[in-house]
């Protein structure tokens, strides 16, 4: 296992790459996870020009502001989707919301207009969050529940809402026929009843 609870990359940059693994366990060697995937991928020969790393938050912090005359976006505030590791969007998102905060606060001079900046974010997507939060914790929790949860990806239903939803950025509600298959499918796989 690369990962016991996220996942591990290769991102090709021209003639060089980032190679890395991401876990919230606390004391996980990410130093022996990279040198082993760099061996399953046969790039333990290529040189290393710079190791680096950082905690990134998988869930919006509780403050985004200090009350006076700060306010945090992007990883800093947390922005970067459980499960899927997505940040991008998301910090365009809270860039954004910040970003209105901190036009009210220079308009009117009150403080607490950098505190909206979280509150709209949430509001629009704490959600979609929260649901990526518990399906990280439980179905990344093991290579087995893993496994299972791949297998539910080859589901024509789960392709599709997943597809809007990322797409969309937000969850899916007007399938009810779909998240009743996926709902017993997932029940199935939960139980192990469904094959793997």
């Amino acid at each position: 296992t690369l990962s016991p609870d996220f996942y591990a990359w290769i991102f090709p940059h021209g003639e060089t790459a980032s190679v890395g693994v991401g876990s919230a366990h606390k004391g996980f060697s990410l130093r022996n996870a990279v040198g082993a995937l760099r061996a399953q991928t046969g790039l333990t020969q290529c040189e290393t020009l710079r190791k680096e790393g950082a905690p990134i938050p998988l869930r919006p912090r509780k403050r985004w502001d200090n009350g006076h005359d700060v306010v945090l976006a992007g990883d800093a505030a947390g922005v970067v989707a459980p499960a899927s590791g997505e940040g991008i969007y998301y910090a365009m998102c809270g860039g954004r919301v910040a970003a209105d905060a901190v036009e009210e606060f220079l308009a009117t001079g009150k403080a607490k207009a950098l505190a909206t900046a979280r509150a709209r974010f949430m509001k629009k997507h704490g959600l979609v969050f929260r649901i990526l939060g518990i399906m990280q914790y439980f179905w990344y929790s093991s290579d087995r529940r893993r496994e299972r949860f791949v297998k539910m990806c080859a589901d024509p239903d789960v392709q599709k809402l997943t597809w809007e939803a990322y797409m969309n950025k937000e969850l899916v509600r007007a399938k009810p026929g779909a998240h009743v298959r996926i709902f017993f499918n997932d029940l199935g796989h939960l139980l192990g009843l469904a094959k793997t």
